[in-house]
């Protein structure tokens, strides 16, 4: 759910995490003060403004956590771009055998996937550069249904 809720990037997910708690803070505060409770309003302000931090810090630290492997790069590039999308609809599958060693430090994978969706299923080999904050696609090779395509990218998971 967290890496659904990425999707569109960490900026978005702190959005969504704010409006979440704002609504359940105004449905707590009308309910205090219909309960005559005004005072307890400013407590429950204090702690759903720490929940906000927390919930931050924890989407950060997942984002990153995500950055770091290339295996859910790798997924998530392939189920957002928009020729996958083209080839085989959506919502696409992947699914990754087996991923290649990763050493530490600069350098390029390619990571192989299987790919599925409502319109086809094929292969796609991911190529990927390790950078100094994690991983970013260079470009992929896809081959649906005999049809092969080579998609270009220079975009990291969450922007």
């Amino acid at each position: 759910m967290i890496r659904r809720l990425l999707t569109g990037g960490l900026g978005r997910a702190i959005v969504i995490l704010g409006v979440i708690l704002f609504a359940i803070y105004g449905i707590v505060a009308v309910v205090l003060s219909k309960l005559g409770q005004d005072t307890a309003q400013g407590v429950v302000a204090a702690v759903m403004g720490y929940l906000f931090i927390v919930g931050v810090v924890l989407l950060w630290w997942y984002e990153r956590r995500l950055r770091t492997r290339p295996g859910p790069v790798a997924e998530q590039f392939l189920g957002t771009n928009r020729e996958v999308l083209e080839m085989i609809g959506s919502p696409v599958k992947v699914v990754i055998p087996t991923l290649p060693e990763v050493g530490k430090g600069p350098g390029q994978i390619t990571v192989d996937c299987f790919v599925t969706g409502p319109e086809g299923s094929g292969e796609a080999a991911v190529v990927m550069a390790r950078l100094d904050r994690g991983f970013q696609v260079l470009g992929a090779d896809l081959d649906i249904a005999g049809v092969r395509r080579s998609v270009s990218a220079g975009t990291r998971i969450g922007g």
